[in-house]
């Protein structure tokens, strides 16, 4: 059976391969500590189930002792003419009839096939029997077809590009090296939720919530929720460790139990809300920070800039469907 563990030995295999590759690179100081960066980042992956609690501890504390000081994502390095002074790049331009050119039109089938692969396997993933067990477990129905889904894109991809059989990993390496720490951050934010519930915040955030809230006002509850949930994420940088919080401190008591709404409605605006939130806060790494690495950006706020009028809008719609359908 294909399931949570598949998932995280790919992953463990991959940052491990991407360790030796830092390695690789000279046995200088810098390429030793970020090879060790990756390795241990790959063994969590990998043997984080079988080691305890404290280990797992001391192994997320020497991560982050790593990644705050020591691992650095390498800076492409400026072209120069034969003067020696420092000149732009040229765009690469290629002949007409060359055959990547030709062939460039497929490079839209491999996206097409993750979406696709994706659709198949979540409406017929638990019907695929491998003897009399499911092939995918259904607990992890989504996040497995969405792991086969890409790699079946990236044998598509393969099959148009015919690149050398190391080079998806290879350029899999560079990225995340490019990236560098901040791939840390979405799996420690998401954990950070958890730690929030075990904690009792959204119990002690619907006991001041109550106490707030005048009675009978819809509105003020609504803004409460959506407005909590899209600060709050921002805060934690993750709207999927946001949600539970907010939903179970006022969506449940106060919209669902309190003026009758759907419970599966304010959910879903509760998340959508929670998005916003990840629009514009630079704690949402992966999808604010790491953008502006992968490109080259000199501001590093640059895509939260061109992203907070869209998020402004989507919460402002989002907060006034929510009452909306409360009232109707």
């Amino acid at each position: 059976m294909i399931g949570i563990d598949f998932i995280y030995t790919a992953l463990g295999c991959f940052f491990v391969y991407a360790g030796a590759r830092s390695l690789c690179a000279g046995l200088t100081l810098r390429s030793i500590l970020e090879s060790t960066f990756w390795t241990l980042y790959g063994l969590n992956f990998l043997l984080g189930n079988l080691l305890s609690d404290f280990l797992n501890g001391v192994l997320v504390l020497l991560l982050t002792t790593l990644a705050t000081g020591m691992v650095h994502r390498p800076k492409p390095r400026p072209s120069t003419n034969s003067t020696g002074t420092v000149r732009a790049t040229p765009p690469i331009r290629l002949p007409a009839d060359d055959a990547d050119t030709r062939r460039s039109p497929l490079l839209f089938v491999p996206l097409l096939t993750v979406p696709l692969f994706v659709v198949i396997l979540t409406w017929w993933g638990t019907s695929i029997h491998w003897g009399s067990l499911p092939l995918i477990d259904p607990q992890r129905l989504s996040q497995v077809a969405y792991v086969i889904a890409v790699m079946a894109g990236l044998g598509v991809a393969c099959a148009i590009i015919r690149p050398r059989p190391l080079t998806p990993f290879n350029e899999g390496v560079r990225l995340s090296r490019q990236v560098g720490w901040p791939v840390l951050l979405p799996q420690m934010l998401a954990a950070l939720g958890g730690v929030y519930m075990a904690a009792g915040l959204n119990t002690s955030l619907s006991h001041m919530i109550e106490h707030m809230l005048p009675s009978g006002a819809p509105l003020c509850a609504v803004l409460a929720y959506t407005g909590g949930t899209a600060l709050l994420t921002m805060l934690i940088g993750n709207a999927f460790a946001a949600f539970p919080v907010t939903f179970g401190a006022i969506g449940l008591p106060f919209l669902v139990t309190g003026f009758g709404a759907s419970a599966a409605m304010v959910a879903a605006v509760g998340m959508l809300a929670g998005f916003c939130g990840t629009l514009i806060t630079p704690m949402a790494v992966n999808f604010n920070i790491v953008p502006v690495s992968l490109l080259g950006l000199h501001d590093r706020y640059a895509v939260i800039r061109t992203q907070a009028p869209t998020a402004l809008i989507l919460f402002i719609s989002n907060t006034l469907l929510l009452y909306l359908m409360i009232r109707l």
